[in-house]
């Protein structure tokens, strides 16, 4: 297994993307990822026969002019920290996780029917009594 080597404690500058313009929902789906780091530039792409992502690296420096969309903007500025890339039970990799600014997951990018969609991550909060009261009261 070839192990890889990603730009662990560079900054983020910058995320680009390009749509994709056949899928025919609301949901947010991309031929192309960018993300523009100091020094690196990681590029995702679908793999349309497996249903991959295809992870590029390459040393480059951030263009002058990225639109950076608005659901990236919170992590720009911050140290990329670690990166899952995960294999699923046929040993396709389908999703690359991302952590910024600490060792958790922000930002993970799947490919689903030839696209890559996005999803962010939060952490998971405790109910308070009352809310849980609330739940179980709705319930009954």
């Amino acid at each position: 297994m070839a192990i890889d080597e990603f730009p662990i404690g560079e900054t983020l500058t910058a995320v680009s993307i390009i749509e994709d313009k056949e899928f025919a929902s609301n949901q947010l789906c991309f031929d192309q990822v960018q993300l523009f780091l100091q020094n690196t530039t990681i590029t995702l792409l679908p793999i349309a026969d497996t249903d991959e992502i295809e992870i590029r690296q390459e040393s480059t420096n951030t263009p002058s002019i990225v639109n950076t969309p608005y659901w990236c903007k919170s992590f720009v500025g911050k140290k990329l920290m670690t990166i899952w890339i995960c294999e699923n039970d046929q040993g396709y990799r389908d999703q690359v996780i991302f952590a910024f600014e600490y060792l958790r997951p922000s930002i993970a990018f799947v490919t689903e029917g030839s696209v890559i969609k996005a999803f962010r991550f939060e952490q998971i909060y405790k109910i308070k009594a009352s809310e849980t009261d609330l739940q179980h009261s709705q319930v009954s």
